[in-house]
């Protein structure tokens, strides 16, 4: 009978700041075989009506944050908590634990599976990959891909401003991807970081 081969399990996490390009990473693990997902993903199926976080979620913050189908609008959401820190605190005490445990299920799920996260250290995830992937970029490059986004100045400012440098920590990550170099010079780090992690 022919022998199984041991199924090679890699868990790798994604992190950096908004904009610095982390979802094109993420997306270059989907390329190359990997099962994927994100915390922003996550948080999306959870704010569904129906999910018991939704409903959490609603109790805190009323009816002001929903679109005229009775959704929560993330829009309304972000533009509440975003401009206050009281209410941030509040919306990440409903939403992190339960973005960690579906996050860690899925980890759990699929042999290969990259999975992108900004607040990864801050959520206390460390401990749930194999390896973690710092992405990082200039204040003028980010300030730039967040120029190409549909997604007002104050607002974007008001997000970097709730992701901390110490969110970031570059010694506690595995390996760091300068994004420094336009899409092509990112796409060609990663590939060569996945072909080198696949080989280890």
């Amino acid at each position: 009978m022919p022998q199984n081969k041991s199924i090679r399990r890699l868990k790798i996490g994604i992190t950096g700041k908004f904009a610095s390009g982390k979802s094109e990473v993420l997306k270059i693990f989907s390329e190359s075989g990997f099962f994927v997902c994100s915390a922003d993903e996550i948080a999306h199926m959870l704010l569904e009506r129906g999910n018991p976080v939704s409903g959490e979620v609603l109790n805190i913050f009323g009816s002001g944050i929903l679109d005229t189908m009775g959704y929560i609008s993330r829009q309304k959401l972000g533009e509440l908590v975003f401009n206050s820190e009281s209410a941030m605190r509040k919306l990440e005490n409903i939403m992190h634990p339960s973005i960690k445990s579906e996050m860690k299920k899925i980890l759990d799920a699929h042999p290969l599976c990259a999975a992108e996260n900004a607040l990864l250290f801050k959520m206390g995830m460390r401990g749930c990959f194999d390896r973690i992937i710092l992405v990082r970029c200039s204040d003028p490059q980010r300030e730039k891909n967040i120029a190409e986004r549909v997604i007002s100045p104050a607002l974007a400012k008001n997000i970097s401003f709730f992701q901390e440098d110490g969110f970031y920590p570059g010694a506690a990550a595995d390996f760091i991807i300068e994004n420094s170099g336009g899409l092509a010079a990112l796409r060609k780090k990663t590939k060569n970081l996945i072909n080198s992690l696949l080989n280890e």
